[in-house]
């Protein structure tokens, strides 16, 4: 033993030797020491100790510590004693045991920087961040203080000779009530405090040491939600909400057993991961058949699942999550109650969405949005009554993305707010345009997204484009689809009214796709309905098509409507809505959607300008 160990023995030896009773007499500036009675130390539970790691070659020091700290009560805790006789050792038990709050570290063992080395394996490789490092040194020249300090991630730097029992005792406290509030730091970050259950952050760790792990094989990963959860809270109030949530947690913690990793990773959805006969979804739906029981309540409700195959090295636990998540979305549209696993071609789906969102981005503030016009005519005299504004976007090597793929991604983005917008005003400055030359009182019909309908300023914005461009608000129609129009009656028809206010006529679009209520419908105040081309592409043959164009037609009649069918491509077409008594129409068999000049060209070939 050198002559520091020695003197740090020695004097560890000495202030218990002068101790007396359960409390030694402290030095004036040093703190109380407090110890249990024997009879106090039976029956304490493994839970309610401080799991201490003594790590040093000496094993004097060993015996000298345990010997000085025995029965010494911390913080309402007894302490429990680890050993290790080298750095190498001491990796090996922290690798497999849980809850060590501290590590008395000397420097020097099998090698001058063994110490050292094990710092770096504790934080940087086993990432035992909580845990308080104490390094403790006789020889201070292989660890300088300042310099150790700097370089290392340890919490306390001592030289065992300043090391007396009290010293110990207080160097020990400080460390285990630091780590204390760092655990429960950890847990207000790291788990969900309604459930107890770990939080999406640490459910993303959790899943990253599983991916880890080489051995790993035939893992699932799966993202559970409860369905119409928002109406039980609207309905019960928050309060049963939780505890509906607190019972849920509890059945699957119980049945899915220590195997399966649970976590509450939203306000009513839970993330799972383990094998793939516990994480098995019809296992894991049928646990909710049975009701839950909630405060005298038997409440039934089910609950819906995306799940994703793992295996070891494949993703890093955030982006499985991600696939859990498409496919839990997918679930939720088209299997609703039931569950979807994740495939690469929903992953595909997903990133050319985003690639195609960001392109549009781009399209927008580079102008590549632009603007063309379909007239529509009167089908008995042929005479134009109006024009369609259409939106379009060219590529940079000229080539076009379809809408049906671009607009269902800005209503989703919210970006077809601010697009409809500059939509309408160019429209209507356009149509002002046109008159200025000679054009009669035709009216420009604009589509309107439920997403840009709904906004809070709709009407708003609305009423200063008619102010800004000057338009006459009767030579401006606003089309909506029946979907759009058969929504929240009341609210519809509160907007609606807010429209026709302002001297605006109304359209429903693609009708006959839908599902109107007759009775819904007459109240709406609207001018016209536009038969679906769909309808119209099967006037020809003896199909279901025809009829419904017949019926479309004889409805719009009764209820005092103009009826202007979209998508007429041919002669026997026209003559068909005609006989049939539709008022109007548009399509390629008059015109294709054209750009600003072309469509001037084509008003002039038909001489509708006044004034040329």
């Amino acid at each position: 033993m050198s002559v520091f160990h020695l003197a740090f023995v020695r004097g560890l030896m000495h202030n218990v030797s002068m101790s007396t009773g359960n409390l030694l007499e402290p030095h004036p500036d040093t703190d109380a020491l407090q110890f249990l009675d024997d009879d106090a130390t039976i029956g304490f539970e493994k839970e309610l100790t401080w799991r201490l790691l003594i790590v040093d070659d000496e094993p004097d020091v060993h015996r000298a510590t345990t010997f000085a700290l025995s029965g010494v009560l911390i913080l309402g805790r007894q302490l429990e004693f680890l050993h290790a006789y080298s750095a190498t050792e001491a990796a090996d038990i922290l690798r497999t045991e849980a809850d060590v709050a501290i590590v008395l570290l000397d420097v020097v063992m099998e090698r001058e920087d063994a110490g050292l080395a094990l710092v770096k394996t504790i934080r940087k490789e086993l990432k035992l961040t909580d845990l308080r490092i104490i390094l403790r040194t006789g020889q201070p020249g292989y660890a300088p203080e300042i310099e150790t300090i700097h370089d290392f991630d340890i919490n306390d730097y001592k030289t065992k000779s300043e090391l007396t029992r009290t010293k110990l005792y207080a160097t020990v406290t400080a460390a285990l009530r630091a780590y204390e509030q760092i655990r429960k730091l950890d847990e207000m970050a790291f788990y969900d405090r309604l459930s107890c259950l770990p939080n999406r952050n640490k459910f993303i760790d959790i899943s990253d040491e599983r991916l880890a792990n080489p051995s790993l094989h035939n893992e699932m990963m799966a993202i559970l939600d409860i369905d119409d959860f928002s109406e039980i809270n609207d309905a019960l109030g928050h309060q049963q909400g939780d505890r509906l949530l607190q019972a849920v947690a509890d059945r699957l913690k119980l049945e899915l057993g220590p195997d399966a990793v649970l976590a509450r990773i939203g306000s009513d959805t839970f993330g799972l991961m383990g094998p793939s006969e516990v994480v098995d979804p019809v296992r894991v739906l049928a646990l909710f058949r049975t009701p839950f029981l909630v405060q005298d309540d038997a409440m039934v409700v089910t609950a819906t699942m995306g799940l994703t195959c793992l295996f070891a090295g494949s993703v890093c636990g955030r982006d499985a999550l991600k696939d859990a998540n498409i496919a839990l979305k997918r679930a939720k549209k088209s299997r609703r109650g039931s569950f979807v696993f994740f495939s690469a071609e929903m992953g595909s789906d997903i990133r050319e969405r985003v690639r195609l969102l960001q392109s549009l981005r781009s399209a927008v503030e580079s102008e590549r949005l632009f603007i063309v016009y379909q007239p529509q005519v009167d089908l008995v005299s042929g005479a134009v009554t109006g024009m369609e504004a259409l939106i379009r976007w060219r590529n940079e090597d000229g080539t076009f993305v379809p809408p049906d793929r671009f607009i269902p991604l800005a209503e989703a983005s919210g970006m077809i707010v601010a697009i409809g917008d500059w939509v309408l005003r160019m429209a209507c400055h356009e149509l002002v345009r046109l008159q200025g030359m000679g054009l009669g009182e035709v009216r420009m019909s604009v589509n309107v997204s439920q997403i840009q309908f709904r906004h809070p300023e709709f009407l708003e914005k609305l009423n200063s484009a008619l102010l800004d461009t000057r338009i006459s608000p009767s030579c401006l129609e606003l089309e909506i689809t029946e979907s759009v129009a058969m929504e929240d009656a009341e609210f519809m028809l509160e907007t609606l009214h807010g429209v026709r206010q302002l001297g605006i006529s109304i359209a429903i679009d693609d009708f006959g796709t839908g599902y109107s209520s007759l009775s819904q419908l007459r109240q709406l105040p609207i001018d016209r309905l536009k038969i679906d081309r769909a309808f119209v592409s099967e006037l020809g043959g003896d199909v279901l098509g025809g009829h419904i164009a017949s019926m479309v037609i004889e409805l719009g009649r009764n209820l005092q409507l103009k009826v202007i069918a979209e998508g007429i491509e041919t002669p026997e077409q026209a003559a068909r809505l005609k006989d049939l008594g539709c008022h109007e129409g548009q399509g390629y068999f008059y015109a294709k959607p054209m750009t600003s000049s072309l469509l001037k060209e084509w008003l002039l070939a038909r001489g509708a300008f006044a004034s040329i």
